[in-house]
């Protein structure tokens, strides 16, 4: 008679009960990205819907791929598309900080559709790497100089608009690109659902190549999300750490958030008799060398909860005030 522990459920090796967050966070994103693809629910079940399209226009807060129903691509999109069009949007803005307050950069760990195709591609069994601590830190730069080139291009469009309408349809037509998508511009969801698709297409109704050198901006691009696609198969998370945009908006806010990760400091071991944490974490940080009441690596953490997971003194907890 063979008797089966349900308490403890092991399949090659594979133990549950040491799994547990990473399945229901799987759950969690799987039935998101289903949800937020509203596309994928019509071509399963067969049915239409168009009456979610002002709906989708704000779902989800954060990125999302662009379909029939909608062009925008998440709140932060329609902030800066309503800026770059003379209006202040305080009630989004308002929206989108109480959201980062309420709940950290859970949705970005969760909810983001293209952190759980990165946390797909980081799931390859392929060897994994890490860069070293001060190139981490450097790359870490390049999203917060994008933010910069963005607030830098929408911030006179919305001003001069109201005072000088002369000089801000000359100042469009030459920024017409980051006018049109201040977000999508830079974004790998714009890029896989709907750059990609187009560009795929085009290349395949022609025959050839062309379409992808017709203009030089459109192959340097292409080239350039194809590698980062690449580099996040060895690097986890490689765009959300160092290309994303929204993230970068995010951590700015995060560290003031309510929900909050500690760890104990009776429990806690310490990085050289443990150090599991800092190993396990897709983001590189050090955790160690934060504070005990809440670390978030300068905003950085997405909440995956890998280290609550894996830590062997359950010295890690999640809180909430």
């Amino acid at each position: 008679m063979v008797e089966v522990n349900f308490k403890k459920l092991s399949i090659n090796n594979f133990s549950v009960k040491n799994h547990y967050l990473t399945i229901v966070r799987r759950f969690v994103q799987i039935t998101a990205f289903l949800l937020i693809n509203y596309y994928i629910i019509e071509w399963i079940f067969s049915i239409n819907t168009y009456g979610l399209k002002g709906f989708a226009s704000y779902f989800p807060i954060l990125q999302s791929p662009r379909s029939g129903l909608s062009d925008e691509a998440g709140i932060l999109e329609i902030i800066f598309f309503q800026g770059v069009n003379g209006i202040f949007p305080f009630l989004l803005i308002g929206i989108f900080i109480i959201m980062i307050l309420l709940s950290n950069r859970g949705f970005c760990g969760w909810i983001c559709p293209i952190g759980t195709i990165q946390d797909a591609l980081s799931a390859i069994p392929v060897k994994k790497k890490k860069f070293k601590a001060s190139t981490n830190k450097s790359l870490l730069k390049i999203k917060f100089f994008i933010i910069t080139i963005i607030v830098i291009v929408v911030v006179p469009l919305g001003i001069s608009i109201n005072v000088n309408p002369t000089f801000y349809l000359d100042y469009k037509t030459n920024v017409s690109l980051l006018a049109d998508k201040p977000i999508g511009f830079f974004s790998l969801s714009e890029f896989m659902f709907s750059s990609f698709p187009d560009v795929i297409t085009e290349i395949w109704v022609s025959g050839g190549l062309g379409p992808l050198f017709t203009n030089p901006w459109v192959f340097i691009f292409f080239m350039f999300y194809i590698i980062i696609i690449i580099l996040s198969v060895f690097y986890p998370r490689f765009y959300c750490r160092y290309f994303c945009p929204v993230g970068a908006f995010c951590s700015m806010i995060s560290e003031q958030s309510f929900l909050k990760i500690s760890r104990s400091p009776v429990k806690c071991v310490g990085r050289y008799e443990c150090g599991v944490c800092e190993k396990v974490c897709p983001k590189q940080i050090r955790l160690l060398d934060e504070p005990f009441e809440f670390f978030s690596g300068n905003g950085e953490c997405n909440l995956c909860l890998k280290c609550m997971e894996k830590c062997p003194y359950k010295a890690i907890q999640i809180n909430f005030g």
